[in-house]
């Protein structure tokens, strides 16, 4: 059993902590604790999330330049033997993310750059490569932004690929590449709303927005629907039933980067484990939880995961 995980823009994230932050302003940083780099994009954040929990998989990339060059050397000091890669470099570099977090003023401002221009080349020879590992695949997450020189469109194409060799597939995406890949219909589709709140063309502003969008994208065929819903929480939809997975108390978050990758990793645990869709959305929502509590993106382990799992509480809002 094969899990490929696929970044077609992946990027070394930059953390950096600056208290009281103020734009227009220079900033020292002399703490090296302070700053903290770390390879980055969707797929390959969840196959590092899924190390942590002993789950193999391939990650799949593009990678350019220097920066692709120290992406993949920060991959190999922090995984084992538990994720094989597949990577295609182009000429152009790889894209740097820049978050910069005030704990002071609970701020965090984000900048993420474009990413390489990938030729029709190497475009090609990336499709083969992805064509090649799903023989042995049976989950394929496809995830985040989409470099220059690709269509928008390749997640339609992608998906249906993955589908038609037997594949259960995941996407978490945005904007015009989460259109196209709707089409394909995935099996389980987790929207990025962090830029915009709009779903099949709807925007998302109350519970009902939600819950209604999650049921038409079910009825399009999807197994499995999850939003983000006023940032802590979930509305996690299946034909069968829609439920509000919250979270209790009051829960301090120190991590600030990869919680949603963090959540398809412990998804793609428990589906990998034969679990029903109902209980992988408590591992998804409980390996987010732990991320949020540890430094850096870290889930704990299978431990921390499942010790996470008493901070949800489950409300059905609706069949």
């Amino acid at each position: 059993m094969g899990i490929l995980t696929v970044t077609l823009n992946p990027a070394l994230d930059r953390l950096i902590e600056v208290d009281n932050f103020k734009v227009g302003t220079m900033h020292r940083i002399f703490d090296e604790d302070k700053t903290k780099v770390s390879p980055g994009g969707k797929g390959i954040n969840v196959s590092l999330y899924l190390e942590q929990l002993g789950v193999p998989s391939t990650a799949l990339a593009i990678l350019g330049g220097l920066t692709g060059r120290m992406l993949q050397v920060r991959l190999r000091r922090e995984c084992n033997q538990t994720i094989s890669t597949s990577f295609l470099y182009v000429n152009d570099e790889t894209r740097e993310n820049f978050t910069i977090v005030d704990r002071k003023n609970n701020t965090i401002t984000t900048v993420n750059l474009p990413g390489p221009f990938v030729d029709e080349k190497h475009f090609t020879l990336f499709m083969k490569k992805y064509k090649a590992l799903l023989s042995n695949t049976t989950i394929c997450e496809i995830g985040g932004t989409i470099p220059t020189g690709i269509p928008l469109s390749i997640y339609r194409e992608m998906v249906k690929m993955a589908k038609d060799a037997g594949a259960l597939t995941i996407v978490n995406a945005h904007g015009e590449p989460l259109k196209y890949a709707i089409e394909s219909v995935p099996d389980v589709i987790k929207p990025d709303l962090r830029g915009s709140k709009k779903v099949l063309g709807k925007e998302l502003k109350t519970m009902e927005d939600y819950v209604s969008s999650a049921k038409e994208l079910i009825s399009l065929g999807a197994k499995m629907v999850v939003f983000s819903f006023e940032m802590k929480n979930d509305i996690v939809a299946t034909k069968d039933w829609v439920y509000l997975f919250k979270m209790k108390g009051e829960v301090k978050s120190v991590n600030f980067m990869g919680t949603g990758d963090a959540y398809i990793a412990g998804l793609i645990y428990a589906l990998n484990s034969g679990k029903d869709y109902f209980e992988s959305a408590r591992y998804a929502m409980a390996a987010a939880i732990a991320d949020e509590l540890t430094e850096e993106k870290n889930i704990g382990g299978i431990e921390g995961m499942e010790k996470a799992m008493s901070l949800i509480e489950m409300e059905r809002v609706s069949q």
